[in-house]
């Protein structure tokens, strides 16, 4: 999402974008992307056509005449350097999180590899990129921080609308919170869940709505029903229309384990609203506790529970929050702001390679 955001605001007078899919499947993209009028193009990488290894993708990149070729995550990037390589692409980098990558030496490997080879290196968070430096050995100067941003345009403050009410149970009255995340096990749902249960069981009128999808959906739905939050809780699926969503929300959470530097975070504060989430990866970086929102360790649910009582117990406090967050977006993640870095370092790459 960060990508299409980035080319939406690309200045079209000196950029034409295009951004290519690796796979089939791509979900919600294309969509959106056709709505922006960003072209697409799919290098459809099937197994027949890996028999084949980078010749396919080159072929690809030399019909398309890239001038710069913007690849997301180190293991993409290894399906693709050679390929680029011998196309004579330059490549910027740029890498999201870290877990994966601290399970495995082959792609911690790689990414030393990448770091000596691309034609620039970029992280979205500081904590991600003390991670490569420390762990990983990459030379700090090496790796330029660039966060992602949110469209402030899009995502703002507003009152509860119809797009949102179509969600709550008939002449619901209580408080609405919503989660938007895959439903995987790094973002700990369950953990969420559990705090729903227990503020429940202090006879609170609260309203879950969890946006996204994922591979932990029926054991989910399975522990809503066995804590007896079917009537509490619902889970939206993954929706275009977040931007709709989110205003008019109490409250925001995210409970992840751990995190690189989440969009829906930033959605969030751009609406105005309270965020209680999980001090871990790049979220203090975002966060800062009892400015413009709170953070709570993670895997605690009764933190997690008395953080969002907080919230929901004093308007005035949630309110405060809700304008630091507001202001935060607008003053350090803005997509302008991100975009206007990223033209810098397309230009400075394509000055450089076009010598």
């Amino acid at each position: 999402m960060v990508a299409a955001d980035v080319c939406n605001n690309l200045d079209r007078s000196i950029f034409d974008p295009l951004i290519l899919f690796m796979y089939q499947g791509q979900g919600l993209m294309p969509e959106i992307l056709s709505d922006r009028s960003i072209a697409t193009y799919n290098l459809n990488q099937t197994r027949v056509k890996r028999l084949f290894g980078p010749l396919w993708s080159f072929r690809a990149l030399v019909g398309l005449k890239l001038d710069i070729l913007h690849v997301h995550h180190v293991p993409l990037w290894q399906k693709i350097w050679l390929a680029a390589k011998l196309a004579k692409v330059p490549v910027i980098l740029t890498e999201h999180a870290k877990y994966s990558i601290s399970r495995s030496n082959r792609l911690q490997e790689a990414c030393r590899r990448a770091a000596g080879v691309v034609n620039c290196f970029t992280t979205v968070s500081e904590d991600l990129k003390n991670y490569f430096v420390k762990e990983i050995g990459i030379p700090e100067e090496s790796i330029t921080v660039i966060p992602n941003g949110v469209d402030t345009s899009r995502f703002a403050p507003g009152p509860k609308n119809g797009v949102l009410r179509d969600l709550l149970p008939d002449k619901f009255a209580g408080k609405v919170l919503i989660s938007i995340g895959r439903l995987t096990e790094a973002k700990d749902q369950i953990t969420l869940l559990s705090a729903i249960e227990l503020l429940k069981k202090q006879g609170r009128n609260i309203f879950l709505i969890v946006v996204g999808d994922g591979e932990l959906r029926i054991p989910l739905e399975k522990e809503i029903a066995q804590k007896d939050l079917t009537h509490c809780v619902y889970l939206a699926g993954s929706r275009p229309d977040v931007s709709q969503l989110l205003p008019g929300v109490d409250a925001f959470i995210l409970s992840s384990k751990r995190e690189g530097f989440p969009m829906s975070i930033l959605e969030a504060m751009a609406a105005g609203l309270p965020v209680i989430a999980t001090n871990v990866g790049g979220i203090p970086e975002i966060v800062k506790d009892e400015q413009n929102g709170i953070l709570v360790p993670p895997q605690d649910q009764n933190s997690l529970a008395n953080a969002i009582c907080r919230v929901l117990d004093d308007p005035k406090f949630a309110a405060d929050l809700a304008s630091s967050a507001r202001i935060s977006i607008e003053q350090n993640y803005s997509i302008q702001a991100i975009t206007e870095a990223y033209t810098k370092i397309y230009l400075s790459v394509f000055q450089r390679n076009s010598r």
